[in-house]
């Protein structure tokens, strides 16, 4: 009987093992990434000096969908096949090892300039899971601890649109998997857009 409890242990823990090494952080990561293109810019409606506006804090929920972020782009670089649209946040400052994702868009055709609030999981591209996993969704931020949270979203313009990544919505899409597919193609260029959600 101890014999077979200690087998049973055994599988256990490897099964622990195996999921928390495929919740391990991507490895690939473009913070350092410096914009080639000055005027390739993003920015939103929603973000004021830096700061999220109140009223695009916090959306409401229905089954587990939220409104997103409006969000708009000008100066394409020339060559550009596709973009991508990510939106995160290292919840423990200074810590890179945890990263939360809030809107994973790929497969965005060049010629598009903007995305309308509660308009991305409507467009002609593909949208991947919430911070959560559970809907394929938009994340609003809604920080419950007290200070600064920051916030970025970076739109990259690619050679192609990465074939690790499926020709529809998909929850099987995360950020690991999408920064991961991101380093299979060439960035042509990359920019961001900080901002903080403060309490």
């Amino acid at each position: 009987m101890k014999h077979s409890k200690f087998i049973v242990l055994m599988l256990f823990t490897g099964l622990m093992s195996c999921k928390n090494n495929n919740r391990e952080i991507t490895k690939v990561n473009h913070d350092d990434f410096k914009t080639i293109h000055s005027n390739f810019k993003i920015k939103s409606i929603a973000i004021e000096n830096g700061v999220l506006l109140d009223a695009y804090k916090c959306e409401e929920k229905v089954n587990d969908v939220e409104n997103s972020i409006p969000l708009s782009w000008e100066n394409v670089p020339e060559g550009t096949k596709s973009l991508v649209v990510v939106m995160y946040h290292y919840p423990k400052k200074d810590d890179k090892t945890e990263i939360n994702s809030y809107l994973l868009l790929w497969d965005i055709d060049p010629e598009t300039t903007e995305i309308p609030y509660k308009m991305a999981s409507k467009g002609n591209w593909f949208m991947g899971g919430n911070k959560d996993g559970t809907a394929i969704s938009y994340t609003s931020p809604c920080s419950r601890g007290k200070g600064k949270h920051e916030y970025t979203i970076g739109l990259y313009a690619l050679s192609e649109t990465p074939a690790a990544l499926p020709q529809k919505h998909s929850l099987n899409v995360d950020y690991n998997v999408f920064m991961d597919a991101l380093d299979s193609v060439k960035i042509i260029d990359r920019t961001t857009l900080t901002f903080i959600d403060s309490n």
